[in-house]
C-alpha cells in the first residue's frame, strides 16, 4: 500500500539523516532515554551533561565515539564502564557528578 512505501521510505531518510550526524549536543534537557542514539554510528562528540541518563549501554555501537561528556547524570554502577569498551576510539570521557564517581574504584 502507498501509506506503508511512503511511511516505510521515511524512515530510512530519517535513519540516513541520523547517520550523517558526527556531533551531538543535547546538555542540560531531562534526558532519560538516549536509545535513538544507536542509530547515529557516525557520532565522534557526544554532549549529553545535565541530564538523566542512568545507562552507558546506548554507547555501546558507536565505534568512532572519540569524546563523551555525561557530566550530573545518574549513572551509578561501575558495571555501566563495559558498555564504553566497545567504543574503541574513546579519548575523553567525563562522569563527574554523578553517582558512579563517588565509588571507591572509581578512576
Amino acid at each position: 500500500t502507498p501509506l506503508y512505501s511512503s511511511a516505510a521510505s521515511d524512515v530510512y531518510k530519517r535513519q540516513d539523516k541520523l547517520s550523517n550526524i558526527k556531533n551531538l549536543n543535547l546538555w542540560g534537557n531531562d534526558l532519560d532515554d538516549i536509545q535513538i542514539i544507536t542509530q547515529m554510528p557516525n557520532i565522534e562528540i557526544c554532549s549529553l551533561s545535565l541530564n538523566k541518563i542512568s545507562t552507558l549501554k546506548d554507547f555501546a555501537p558507536l565505534k568512532k565515539l572519540s569524546e563523551l561528556y555525561l557530566r550530573k547524570n545518574h549513572i551509578s554502577e561501575l558495571s555501566e564502564a563495559k558498555y564504553l569498551t566497545y567504543c574503541p576510539s574513546l579519548k575523553v570521557l567525563w562522569l563527574q557528578d554523578n553517582p558512579i564517581a563517588e565509588h571507591p574504584l572509581y578512576r
